[in-house]
């Protein structure tokens, strides 16, 4: 029978930034947060170039103080988490990338000109200029899979965890 003074005895010997299990724990949160957010880019049509979406990498990082969990991406997720203000530039050549890679526009509307390089540059400049005046609006990913995929659960798993290696479970 367990008794206060064993579990007591382990809690001691528990290091917890030594153990490994916890590190995978955060880890596969982390993988679930990451795939939730690559969910809530497609569901909110942000996903031209799906570089972004490829671009998320989670990986956990073990300081003294305890685990952070961080999670990579291309710069631009600002852009697409909070929405461009109206008076920022946007590079040309990005809006440029963008309009290659969006079937409806390319089958709407370049394909129909004569000159579709020239088309795609015009249309590019259009984009940008509007994008200085006006600015786009927020297409939150990153906020809604926090909500989807809580810090509650993961709290709770490494609670679990934490009593099981504590207990002998």
């Amino acid at each position: 029978m367990e008794t206060l003074d064993t579990i007591g005895g382990r809690f001691g010997e528990f290091n917890p930034i030594e153990n490994k299990g916890i590190n995978a724990i955060i880890q596969n949160w982390g993988n679930e947060l990451i795939a939730q957010m690559r969910n809530n880019l497609t569901q909110n049509k942000s996903n031209a170039t799906s570089q972004l979406l490829q671009s998320m990498i989670g990986r956990v990082d073990t300081p003294p103080t305890g685990y952070n969990l961080i999670v990579s991406m291309l710069d631009y997720y600002i852009n697409v988490e909070e929405g461009q203000k109206a008076g920022t530039k946007v590079a040309q050549k990005d809006i440029y990338t963008w309009i290659q890679n969006k079937a409806d526009i390319q089958s709407k509307i370049i394909s129909k000109s004569p000159d579709r390089i020239a088309a795609t540059k015009s249309l590019a400049y259009v984009i940008t200029r509007k994008i200085y005046r006006e600015g786009t609006q927020a297409k939150p990913f990153i906020r809604p899979a926090l909500n989807q995929v809580t810090t509650d659960v993961l709290s709770k798993r490494i609670s679990k965890y934490i009593v099981d290696s504590l207990t002998g479970e």
